[in-house]
């Protein structure tokens, strides 16, 4: 299951760190765990994928009926919910509307995002009309400040660390420091254009088009991908013309396109050019480009030991799935519709290998279980008995999940969907083998007729 991990573990950064923003970009998405162990635990939240699991089909296909999570007993919400609302731009619409829709579904959001919604919700009562960006845009100044006095403290650790060091170190933290400061108000600052975070971004942008059913969607964030591929690695004299004329380029295709009114592309090639054209830009606080930026500066000290002290201290800064404040500023930046799918993303049911398919679990029914992405994220691919002391009300989930799969037996979902049957005694089996015995469900409703209403 392509799920990332949504916590950080306080693990070092600096070891094995990449030695450009390619490099590092790259070593936060969920495909590539585990290649810089600095890294393991970096937070990810797009894309997923639902229908890449090869013999899944029957158990998305239950996914309508609003099955439990077998680790949270959370009622999850099916994946083609979310991208009917995405395809039909609900998120788009007036806040009230939007949360009309989203009632249904409120036992299912919890967390973060269920504090998240209890603001727009706040709001929308006092400014029904108003679109979830701009309610979350409105309140965005009083987290910011919120966020920025947890933020404080850090930065005047990291700068108390650093008067230990040689003048020349100090000097970069300070630049370092003043355009943090820029970037924590929204004043433009000068960054050069870079070839790697421009297709990072234009990837990531691509993960949220192909959620949808738009064919020519797809074919135009396609081409762009394309002409992308067309820039020099590095950015310099000899190169800013190629730069300019394939962002040039790429520009003209948007604007005659259907996604002309995408506003993550328009955003990201405006800011490109500009930056190409060395102008100023305003660009938000990233807690990973600050953490990047100052594990370059420090790079040479041959005292790797202070070097973790000075990226632990960083790693301190609160994240938006740690924080409230940083999350509202992550989703202040974001299109309604981006917005929506973080909302609802933990809580969507996804495809749970009970014996992980990293471990040599196979791609078959009776390996497989449900759980909200989420808890997917959580569990990675550590053993059954393992997830049982991190989850410990595991066993009474996963009964909460046969007798609603038992229901839906006698219901005769199973036969309308030609499901067998014989999936309920499997994950028993399953279950009961990877707990050790710890886990034994009582399958016994499924052989007992319930009485006719």
């Amino acid at each position: 299951m392509r799920v990332s991990a949504v916590s950080l573990n306080g693990v070092n950064i600096y070891r094995s760190y990449p030695s450009n923003r390619r490099e590092f970009e790259e070593s936060l998405l969920p495909y590539n765990f585990g290649k810089i162990p600095s890294l393991r635990g970096m937070p990810y939240v797009y894309p997923i994928s639902f229908t890449s699991i090869q013999n899944s089909s029957k158990l998305r296909k239950l996914f309508e009926y609003g099955l439990p999570c077998m680790y949270s007993g959370v009622e999850m919400i099916d994946p083609k919910v979310l991208s009917r609302m995405i395809k039909n731009q609900i998120f788009f619409r007036r806040s009230d509307q939007v949360l009309g829709i989203l009632k249904k579904y409120k036992n299912s959001i919890t967390g973060m995002e269920a504090n998240v919604l209890s603001i727009i919700d706040q709001r929308s009562k006092i400014k029904p009309h108003k679109t979830i960006k701009e309610l979350l845009v409105e309140v965005e100044p009083v987290y910011r400040k919120k966020l920025y006095k947890k933020q404080a403290p850090i930065f005047h650790e990291l700068k108390s660390e650093f008067l230990k060091l040689p003048i020349e170190y100090q000097e970069k933290f300070e630049v370092l420091m003043q355009n943090t400061e820029k970037r924590l108000y929204k004043q433009p600052i000068h960054v050069p254009f870079s070839s790697y975070e421009f297709k990072y971004k234009l990837a990531k942008i691509k993960d949220d088009v192909i959620q949808g059913d738009n064919l020519k969607s797809k074919k135009v964030i396609n081409k762009l991908l394309k002409e992308s591929k067309r820039l020099y690695a590095e950015t310099n004299e000899s190169t800013i013309d190629n730069q300019k004329r394939v962002v040039g380029l790429m520009d003209w295709i948007l604007r005659k396109s259907v996604l002309r009114n995408n506003p993550q592309l328009k955003d990201l090639i405006e800011v490109s050019k500009a930056r190409l054209a060395n102008k100023e830009t305003v660009i938000p606080f990233a807690r990973k480009s600050f953490i990047y930026d100052l594990a370059k500066i420090i790079e040479p000290l041959e005292d790797k030991i202070f070097q973790e002290k000075l990226i632990n201290i960083a790693q301190k800064l609160p994240t938006s799935n740690q924080d409230l404040s940083a999350y509202i500023l992550k989703c202040a930046t974001e299109p309604s519709d981006k917005i929506g799918y973080r909302l609802l993303w933990p809580s969507l049911a996804s495809v749970e290998h009970i014996h992980p398919r990293s471990c040599g679990g196979l791609d078959i029914m009776a390996n497989f279980g449900g759980a909200t992405t989420r808890e997917n994220s959580y569990r990675k691919s550590i053993d059954f008995t393992e997830q049982l002391k991190l989850r410990p009300n595991t066993p009474l989930y996963c009964q909460k999940y046969v007798d609603r799969l038992i229901e839906l037996y006698h219901k005769g979902v199973f036969a309308k969907n030609k499901i067998n049957p014989k999936y309920i005694e499997d994950f028993r089996n399953t279950i009961l083998r990877e707990s050790k015995g710890l886990v034994d469900v009582d399958i016994s409703k499924m052989y007992v007729k319930p009485l006719q209403d």
